[in-house]
């Protein structure tokens, strides 16, 4: 998400009815199994917390569905955010695969000798040798170093600066026992809030007995390989005690994480698969981030596959981005590991890089650039960046749906714009400069969707308004709710005219809230205050579902919420969710963002053509009066 251009503008008859369809759903894919009471459901389905969730989930995710009970007719998808050990998403059960480890980023490593360098790190990851996956093979860096001294050991931080859940009134992250399991010799330590309990080979057992924001877990490698044998510590995991069956078994994916992406129809990757940075960067198809990197939160992203795995997992559509430097064998390699991973009752969204009309990022540069050097003799005021975009889209559209065949009626090909100017959309479809045969307009290349981020809440408040006895919330809310809800409302109409001659549908590629108060002057934090605070209010909830209705009535299709889960701060507050443990079930004790959103799942199945499927109503409170959502 960016903010620079942003800136311009019965219970239990409901839980009745959500046990049999559950019965049914357990029933048909597990072969027909007979299910007949709500324990056998337990046994056969498993649980999270008080939310049923199949168990092909919890144990084995990468063996997806054709579409679950949960998402088959939702009308609303999710943007994941970059994978971390210092982010609230958390997905994954091996917490080792949050950390920045590569083959092609040693950096990932922190080095540690005599307790020197920032945090103990004297930064000299990219000296420490490292087998073909990324394990270090030794304690003593590479005849590249200076310093040719032996570190006294090689670590990484993990669940580190993670912010209480629960509007900050809940853990940091669990507490309890966490199993760190290995291959190879060597010995382990642990330090700021974890201890360790018992150690023996190939598994140590540390406990976390209070999270703190800033500890987590630093785990180091203190000696390695020591009989010299090249049988080196490598294949480090680091799991939660409860889940070590789980991860043994194969599974990928933290339960609870999954439970709450069940019910959205898409997961868009962008940031996973860094986009907007060096993964964009990625040219050449051998230098993708593999399976068997340590971690998969490295500069160039989380591998595709695993993608497409979470996407199996919960039986939902994949929405993917290529990279703006990709060639034709990167394109049609990405199609080809797409097509044979993802389960064939998915779709996939291919969208070529992400926002190239937005002038912050370098794929925009980049489009400028080759677009004047393919067209140098180009009226002057044409959009070579635009024309350029729309060819590239055009031409990755064709490589996937060649190799898709006769599955290419699951590859929707998407061309990005920008919600408030239509031109966007249509220089790019059109692509007047791109002559000769078989090439313009871009649209006949087989796009599907255009896709626009329609935000809402680009008021700034003012320091002014933090004097009122509620903090300025009744101003902040008054001002978005007659101000620019009903403008982004007016730019999703301007599409659905701009697009009528194209017979193309527009979706959300992101959406939701936009307040940022390190974009005003705020010295005291009083309006980074307040825009948590509206955050957490009953009203932004109401404002969301005003947004979704608008996005409905003004004949938008799928809307792709920004983002999961994020750490409200200075810098926004994006997620749906603050914290990967924030409570959600019931649902009535949820965020009042996250609330809105099932709420709207439940309520408004997806309505454009082609969308079928049922869904279930799990964790679904009583509907508010619509006449009672208009937030004030």
């Amino acid at each position: 998400m960016t903010n620079d251009l942003r800136t311009s503008r019965g219970r239990r008859n409901r839980r009745s009815v959500l046990i049999r369809r559950v019965m049914d759903w357990c029933r048909q894919s597990r072969g027909g199994a007979t299910v007949t009471s709500e324990h056998g459901l337990k046994r056969l389905c498993g649980r999270v917390g008080n939310a049923l969730v199949p168990l092909a989930i919890l144990v084995a995710p990468s063996v997806g569905l054709v579409a679950t009970p949960f998402n088959a007719q939702s009308p609303l998808g999710m943007n994941l955010l970059s994978v971390s050990y210092a982010t609230q998403e958390q997905p994954f059960l091996n917490i080792f695969k949050t950390s920045w480890i590569s083959k092609t980023n040693p950096q990932g490593w922190q080095t540690h000798r005599d307790s020197t360098g920032v945090f103990g790190d004297t930064g000299e990851g990219r000296y420490v040798q490292i087998d073909r996956d990324g394990w270090p093979t030794s304690l003593t860096p590479s005849h590249a170093d200076p310093n040719r001294k032996p570190f006294d050991s090689l670590g990484v931080l993990l669940l580190y600066n993670l912010g209480p859940s629960n509007a900050g009134k809940g853990p940091n992250y669990p507490a309890g026992k966490y199993v760190i399991l290995y291959d190879g010799e060597g010995t382990l330590s642990v330090a700021d809030d974890a201890r360790m309990v018992r150690t023996s080979p190939g598994r140590d057992v540390v406990n976390v007995a209070v999270p703190t924001f800033g500890g987590g877990i630093d785990l180091r490698i203190t000696s390695t390989d020591p009989k010299h044998t090249g049988n080196y510590l490598r294949n480090i995991r680091v799991v939660e005690a409860r889940y070590e069956a789980q991860l043994d078994s194969g599974a990928i994916f933290n339960p609870i994480f999954l439970s709450l992406m069940q019910s959205f129809r898409a997961l868009r990757g962008m940031q996973w698969l860094n986009i907007d940075d060096a993964g964009g960067r990625l040219a050449d198809w051998s230098h993708r981030p593999r399976v068997t990197d340590p971690g998969w939160g490295g500069a160039y992203g989380t591998p595709i596959e695993v993608l497409l795995d979470l996407c199996n997992a919960v039986g939902a559509d994949c929405w993917l981005n290529v990279p703006h430097a990709a060639t034709d064998d990167y394109i049609e390699q990405m199609a080809t590991l797409a097509h044979a991973r993802l389960r064939s009752g998915q779709k996939v969204y291919v969208e070529y890089s992400n926002e190239v009309w937005n002038s912050i990022f370098p794929q925009h540069a980049y489009a400028d650039a080759h677009g004047r050097a393919m067209w140098p003799n180009a009226r002057l005021d044409a959009d070579y960046g635009l024309n350029w975009y729309g060819m590239r889209t055009a031409q990755t559209c064709d490589i996937w749906r060649r190799v898709w065949g006769a599955d290419r009626a699951r590859v929707v090909c998407v061309m990005g714009a920008f919600a408030d100017v239509t031109s966007t959309a249509t220089t790019a479809l059109d692509c007047p400069l791109w002559t000769g045969a078989g090439h313009a307009p871009c649209f006949s290349h087989g796009i599907g969707v255009v896709a626009i981020g329609p935000y809402f809440g680009y008021v700034r408040a003012q320091a002014s308004w933090t004097a009122a006895a509620d903090g300025g919330l009744s101003h902040l809310f008054q001002a978005i709710n007659e101000g620019d809800i009903q403008t982004t409302s007016k730019w999703e109409d301007a599409y659905a005219a701009a697009l009528a001659r194209y017979k193309l549908p527009f979706v959300a590629y992101e959406g939701g809230q936009t307040l940022v108060s390190s974009q005003v002057d705020d010295p005291s934090r009083a309006i980074e205050r307040l825009y948590i605070a509206a955050n957490r209010d009953d009203r932004m909830g109401m404002l969301y579902t005003t947004a979704l209705e608008n996005w409905k009535s003004n004949g938008g299709t799928l809307y792709m919420i920004y983002a999961d889960i994020y750490q409200s701060g200075p810098f926004g507050e994006w997620g749906a969710l603050e914290s990967l443990w924030d409570t959600v079930s019931p649902l009535s004790r949820a965020p009042p963002k996250w609330r809105a959103l099932q709420n709207f799942i439940h309520e408004e199945r997806c309505w454009w053509a082609k969308c079928a499927g049922m869904i279930s109503s799990a964790n679904i409170v009583e509907p508010q009066r619509r006449a009672n959502r208009t937030a004030h």
